[in-house]
């Protein structure tokens, strides 16, 4: 009677145990479910705010560049509900005695789709995607399109409804890339780039072809004779004709800068996709502050040519200022800056962070020109280096410090750091009314981008005019 018992006891544990192992096993299948739909939903988001042909831009205000942020957002989400998808899969069919369903195409096809999200994860790290855009890229788009291959093959009924999901986003992607092809063949018929090398390593990229765009967007630049299947993106500078400053880094502009010295003066077939860009219109400020760091000039040059040549405009002062490490560089939009100069509505302000090797003056203008306003004084050029290891290097030195009445009384060029809240606030109050509406402008680095919004932060007061803030900052 006793074994009996214990076999009807041991009957039901085993019993029990497995009804507990099934709900454990539904429960868990469930939420791995759950986490493998969120991931397809985010697949289909990402891609959409990843279209440069986006209908966000109008809607909202913002162009494709604009909306990085929310399409990184997605994409980790995506990342990291597949992982937990495929872990709590492994986990349950692991616990049932059911891993051997890893075999199955449809599960090895998942396995690849995730393994190919955690790769674009890692290509987005920072340091590869600023020193190795081009693998970046490359991985980006090849394991996208693996992606959407194998998730199709995850789940190939249209009864499940993913496969639905999956085409749907294939075709915007697709449907993006038709439009954005259709722009860059459009542009290549008859169209040539001219490209000058500049000082300090950049290039000045002329355009044989006019496009129709508003100051401050931009374009990629497709050259195929540099390379066949990449375009880049630069800020456009002038419209009649297109043209483009370019600092010269690796792959691309590197490329470039050398077949350049090859053969100077040759033309190169190329062609752009764009423009892009959802810029404030600057004109219908009383006031425009106008902030570049290096070749973040592009920018604030396109504005200020703009605002200047424009007749149809509310804005009665401009204040420009660029920071710029060497002096040399100032040739990079030479043209541009003496019609600034000799604008009287503009006030010009350059820094030079780092030292001349030979003080002296620089003109711009011709010499002994009386609009001549623009000059590096010796006495501002340190002709004997501090006893430091940074004897040529004043970025890392105290900022260069002005009172509000001295920070725009000249057109100059000055050495060393500038404090930028000191020339954004004096810019602000400088002839402001309390009904004035101010916009400032600014493109570069992401430290100078930050003084730049906390200058404008700390400025902002109920009694004062109105400040528009807009800005443009290196790298993606």
């Amino acid at each position: 009677m006793s074994v009996m018992g214990d076999s009807k006891a041991a009957k039901a544990m085993r019993q029990s145990n497995n009804e507990w192992s099934n709900k454990y096993f539904a429960i868990a299948i469930g939420v791995a479910k759950r986490f493998g739909w969120i991931s397809v939903a985010n697949l289909v988001l990402l891609v959409f705010l990843a279209l440069k042909s986006t209908p966000l831009a109008p809607l909202t205000g913002r162009s494709y560049e604009k909306l990085g942020p929310l399409h990184k957002v997605a994409g980790y989400t995506c990342i990291f509900t597949s992982c937990l998808h495929g872990i709590v899969y492994l986990v349950a069919w692991s616990e049932s005695g059911k891993l051997g369903s890893m075999q199955e195409t449809e599960n090895i096809a998942g396995s690849i789709a995730g393994v190919a999200m955690v790769i674009i994860g890692l290509s987005t790290i920072t340091y590869i995607m600023r020193e190795s855009y081009e693998i970046f890229y490359v991985l980006h788009l090849t394991m996208f399109l693996l992606i959407i291959i194998t998730v199709a093959m995850h789940r190939p009924k249209l009864s499940t409804s993913t496969l639905i999901i999956v085409v749907f986003t294939a075709c915007l992607w697709a449907m993006d890339r038709i439009i954005r092809g259709i722009k860059t063949v459009w542009y290549f018929l008859g169209n040539s780039a001219t490209v000058t090398v500049l000082p300090n390593n950049a290039l000045r990229v002329r355009l044989g072809r006019s496009m129709n765009f508003s100051p401050g967007s931009h374009a990629l630049l497709w050259v195929p004779g540099i390379r066949l299947f990449e375009s880049h993106p630069f800020t456009l500078l002038s419209s009649s004709p297109p043209e483009f400053v370019i600092r010269v880094h690796n792959g691309f502009t590197r490329g470039l800068y050398k077949a350049v010295q090859q053969a100077p003066g040759r033309s190169l077939r190329c062609s752009v996709d764009g423009a892009y860009g959802q810029v404030p219109n600057f004109r219908v400020f009383d006031k425009a502050v106008l902030v570049a760091g290096g070749s973040g000039a592009s920018f604030t040059f396109a504005i200020a040519m703009d605002l200047i040549t424009s007749t149809c405009k509310t804005v009665k002062s401009i204040y420009f200022i660029w920071i710029v490490r060497y002096q040399e560089s100032l040739e990079w939009f030479a043209q541009e800056l003496k019609q600034l100069q000799e604008h009287p509505d503009v006030n010009v302000v350059i820094h030079v962070t780092r030292q001349a090797e030979q003080p002296g003056t620089l003109s711009l203008l011709p010499s002994g020109s009386a609009s001549e306003k623009i000059s590096i004084q010796e006495d501002l050029i340190h002709t004997k280096p501090p006893p430091t290891h940074h004897n040529t290097d004043l970025e890392k030195g105290p900022l260069h410090q002005f009172t509000a009445k001295d920070c725009f009384s000249t057109n100059e060029v000055r050495q060393g750091r500038p404090d930028i809240s000191n020339f954004i606030s004096a810019a602000a109050d400088s002839g402001c009314k309390p009904d004035d509406r101010i916009i400032v402008g600014a493109c570069g680095p992401k430290e100078l981008m930050i003084a730049t919004r906390n200058a404008v932060s700390d400025i902002m007061r109920k009694d004062g005019p109105a400040i528009t803030l807009y800005t443009e900052q290196f790298g993606w």
